[in-house]
């Protein structure tokens, strides 16, 4: 074989390594981006819950509030990390069983979570 044979597999293998190392990139970098939006919807869904919590003293006044409850509570359970899930349930318990206390005291643990996690997600400084 020739140099200009060898020159043209080499440019080929280099042409189809890269094809493949841009595909194998690009599936990840949207991955990536799936991935964020899900977090994302699954933290954002928590915002109505605390904006309900916020208007009114009684959120159970809210007809919209145990929906809102529930939307929230059914991403985390999908998209969460294991202590933002285990915090979720925490407060959801303490809502059923109609303990306040207790639940304003998981909300002041669920909602600076939430915030920074949201803040993390989305490369936002402090």
């Amino acid at each position: 074989m020739e140099i200009n044979h060898w020159i043209s597999i080499a440019s080929a293998s280099i042409v189809a390594t890269g094809w493949f190392v841009t595909g194998y990139l690009n599936r990840s970098k949207d991955v990536a981006q799936k991935r964020l939006d899900y977090r994302l919807t699954a933290l954002e869904a928590f915002l109505p819950v605390w904006f309900t919590i916020q208007k009114h003293s009684a959120p159970f006044a809210d007809p919209r509030f145990l929906d809102r409850l529930e939307d929230a509570r059914s991403k985390f359970q999908l998209y969460g990390l294991q202590d933002e899930i285990g915090t979720m349930e925490q407060f959801v318990s303490a809502i059923e069983q109609g303990d306040l206390p207790g639940a304003n005291a998981v909300l002041g643990k669920l909602v600076p979570l939430v915030r920074s996690r949201i803040r993390k997600e989305l490369k936002i400084g402090n």
